[in-house]
């Protein structure tokens, strides 16, 4: 798999499209999945990924394989969503001051997003829609940094060294920004089934 990879990235250092069009194809899932979690928005993430497979093409000529491709091209698409998400963070500044007020919540797209693990009880499918949604809210709660750190360790399995690569930042930095992450989610959590808890208690 690496020594085909490799020659898939060198054809297409040299100008083959097809060979990162099958690069694309094998990484365009994950990089999907993970543009997605870390803006919380489908629709954005699609035009990021695709961005981001550009970038990659045209500055093909930059890797140079001294690290896995995969730590390099989440790199890429790591920076095209920060910055995706900074741009955004201002514009909705600016829009608050100059309307007055703010705009509304965007509604959640896990809402109307199909069940992808169905049960043969419709509670049960309920509750872990609920539970799926519940996460992703308080990921989506988290400094994007954050969410991009706990993204890349638990979903990509890098290592510590190859997110600090990936995001520009120190090990140390990592492990800070993990340790954070971890906290406010079990947090967020924990919240989410104490309310559930006291939901059924007035129920019962």
């Amino acid at each position: 798999m690496e020594l085909e990879e490799s020659a898939l990235i060198e054809a297409a250092r040299c100008g083959d499209a097809e060979a990162f069009g099958v690069i694309v194809s094998r990484y365009m899932p994950k990089a999907l999945a993970y543009a997605r979690q870390l803006t919380g928005n489908s629709e954005d993430a699609q035009d990021l990924v695709q961005d981001a497979f550009i970038k990659a093409y045209k500055g093909l000529g930059s890797f140079k394989g001294e690290s896995r491709f995969n730590t390099w091209f989440f790199r890429v698409l790591s920076n095209v969503c920060l910055d995706h998400l900074r741009k955004a963070s201002f514009l909705k500044k600016v829009f608050f001051f100059s309307a007055g007020g703010g705009d509304e919540e965007a509604k959640d797209p896990l809402e109307t997003a199909p069940d992808t693990h169905p049960s043969s009880s419709p509670d049960m499918g309920l509750e872990q829609k609920e539970l799926r949604a519940a996460l992703e809210k308080a990921l989506g709660a988290l400094p994007a940094r954050q969410r991009a750190v706990f993204l890349l360790k638990h979903n990509e399995g890098m290592t510590l060294m190859e997110i600090a690569a990936v995001l520009g930042i120190s090990e140390g930095a990592v492990k800070s920004h993990l340790a954070r992450a971890v906290t406010a989610l079990r947090k967020g959590m924990k919240e989410y089934r104490g309310g559930r808890q006291l939901e059924r208690g007035r129920i019962v």
